[in-house]
Order: structure tokens, then sequence, then C-alpha cells
């Protein structure tokens, strides 16, 4: 059998996220940080939701495809549970984050913070750890764009693979969708400063996207939509009750 071009996987991907309600951004360019060099995520998919700001409420997903033949090995740790991790922005978290079930990134005990792959020296463009820093820093840059990921919302970077190659944890345990995260050292385009940001990483199984689309991502905004939504109901009886106060 045929291997699947890289081309029709990326696109069959597109085209089952766009079918269940997002709008599609296929090969967004950015800057790699460290090489200053042009690149291309395969596709940013997006959902706005109702605003009453300016900046607007959407859930964005960046996402980098691969068709997978060799096989990886992730060592697991204990999940740090980092409130500070890259994924949201323009909302006060601290009440948010009292809730430790309402984003799928702090539910795990364990996530995977190391990996191995079986890779020949020429697959590097193949490799799940590039899919990996490609999906972080398109995330990093775009958020940086006036053109696309600019509002407030939630960011998620997204690793979707398939073929022959398997994922296995440190005891050859096979994994099907890992959590994966990492700390970045990331050079801000406009400053030039460095700073260290936390990122969740999802890698997931062609075979799981739709489940992930509706039960995680989609999930996780209108839980977020429904916080804000009860928050503005209460903010707006604290300053009725203020302007007609009881006698």
């Amino acid at each position: 059998m045929n291997k699947p071009s890289g081309h029709d996987f990326h696109f069959d991907i597109e085209d089952r996220v766009n079918i269940k309600g997002w709008t599609i951004n296929s090969k967004q360019s950015y800057l790699d940080d460290v090489e200053q060099k042009p690149r291309e995520i395969d596709f940013v998919a997006i959902q706005h939701r109702e605003s009453h700001n300016l900046r607007g409420n959407q859930v964005a997903l960046v996402v980098e495809c691969k068709y997978l033949e060799h096989d990886v090995k992730f060592w697991l740790r204990d999940n740090p549970k980092n409130h500070k991790a890259y994924f949201i922005d323009g909302y006060p978290t601290n009440e948010l984050f009292l809730n430790g079930g309402r984003f799928h990134f702090f539910s795990p005990a364990k996530v995977a913070s190391t990996l191995e792959e079986n890779a020949k020296k020429n697959e590097r463009k193949d490799k799940i750890y590039e899919a990996i820093m490609q999906a972080s820093k398109a995330l990093m840059y775009l958020r940086q764009s006036s053109q696309i990921l600019y509002t407030k919302g939630l960011f998620y970077p997204i690793v979707v693979y398939k073929g022959p190659g398997k994922l296995t944890d440190q005891y050859n345990n096979k994994v099907k969708n890992v959590l994966y995260y990492h700390e970045y050292p990331w050079r801000d385009r406009k400053t030039q400063d460095v700073s260290t940001r936390a990122l969740y990483v999802d890698i997931i199984h062609e075979s799981d996207l739709e489940s992930y689309l509706d039960d995680v991502f989609k999930k996780e905004m209108d839980d977020l939509m429904d916080h804000v939504f009860k928050n503005r109901m209460r903010e707006n009886a604290v300053c009725k009750e203020k302007r007609n106060p009881a006698r």
C-alpha cells in the first residue's frame, strides 16, 4: 500500500474540523524565533462566540498534522498542573481554576515531558517533536499578530497523527493520545525579550479527533462562556442593588 500524501492527510483533517463548525485558516505563516526563518503551520481553526467587548471571544486550535511511520516513546511525569500555562487570555482566572475539572490540562495525574523517536536522520520533518514545537511556536507568534488570534479566548496547540507508528510510555505500554507539557524560552518578536512560557500540547490520534472537538475544546469554551455570563449577571445584580438599596 502506498504511503498517503501528507497533504491529503492534512486537508482531510481540515475538512473534518470544518464540518464540526470551525472556520479554517490553512497554511498560516509564522517566524521561528530561534532560526529567524519563516515557517508554516498546517492550519488554525477558530470558533467565535458572542461578545460584549471589542476584543471578542474565540476558541482557537493551532494544528500540525503528522503521518507517523516510526515509533515514539514518551516519559510520563507528575502533572505540574501549571495554572500559568499559555492557553487562556482575557479572563480573571482565580475563580476559573477553583474547578479543577474545567480544563482538561489539569485532570490527569501524569503528563509526557520527554520523548524518544526511532526516526531516520532524514525524517526530521516527520518527527512528533518537530510538530510539537511547530504548534507551540506558531501559537505564540500568531498571538502577537493583529490578524487571527488577537482576541480573548482559549488557544490550544495540537498535533494530529495517524500511520503505522506507535506511541508508548516509558514502560512500553501503548498509548493513543498524549498530553505533552513543556516550558519554552520564547523570544518576543517585537521586543526580542525572552520569557519562559509553559505549554500543554495535545497529541491526538485522528480517530479521536471529533471526540476532542466536541467533548474537550468546544465544551471548555462553552463552560468558560457560561462562567462569564453568570459573573456578568452577578455584577449587574450588585450594581442594581447599589442603585436601588432595599429599604
